[in-house]
């Protein structure tokens, strides 16, 4: 098993779906695209996240 792979990104594309599906009235620079990146990390519940795809997991008789 590869230790380093990544199991999920977002990229700037992502963003941009947000800021069209939300209609929002932003043009994205890299220093949104910064500040974005710093935050997201800081918001979202990444343990959270893995434990509960764990618990899944172990509940799933198909994995």
């Amino acid at each position: 098993m590869d230790k380093d792979k990544v199991i999920y990104s977002l990229s700037v594309e992502d963003i941009l779906n947000v800021i069209e599906e939300n209609n929002l009235k932003i043009i994205l620079d890299e220093k949104m695209v910064k500040f974005i990146e710093d935050k997201v990390g800081d918001i979202i519940d990444w343990r959270g996240a893995i434990e509960f795809a764990l618990y899944e997991c172990k509940n799933k008789k198909e994995i």
